[in-house]
């Protein structure tokens, strides 16, 4: 990410993520759907509730139909692991230009 130009910070899990998240201004997430604790669905869910809205792309090596369709109606990006880097670069570039308009 950060050879792509991006400022990335990382986070060991959800529960991090919702520790430290407020002090730094976030533009987009990657974030993979099965973490140990809090999974990242409900972690998109808590965000959500909280009237927290920002761009995810989700990963995951546990593909399956329910998850995937749950995701793309979410308006998020959904990318099976293991990920194409220029397809990941691609789905933030969308999801950013999408959150400017």
């Amino acid at each position: 990410m950060r050879s792509a130009g991006f400022d990335a910070v990382t986070f060991t899990s959800a529960e991090d993520f919702l520790a430290r998240f407020q002090q730094r201004a976030l533009a987009c997430v990657v974030l993979d759907i099965h973490l140990g604790g809090m999974s990242g669905l409900d972690l998109q869910a808590y965000l959500a509730d909280a009237g927290i809205r920002l761009p995810i792309v989700f990963i995951t090596a546990h593909d399956d139909a329910a998850t995937r369709e749950r995701v793309e109606q979410s308006g998020q990006v959904y990318l099976r692991k293991p990920v194409d880097e220029n397809c990941l670069l691609g789905a933030i570039t969308s999801l950013l230009n999408q959150s400017k308009s």
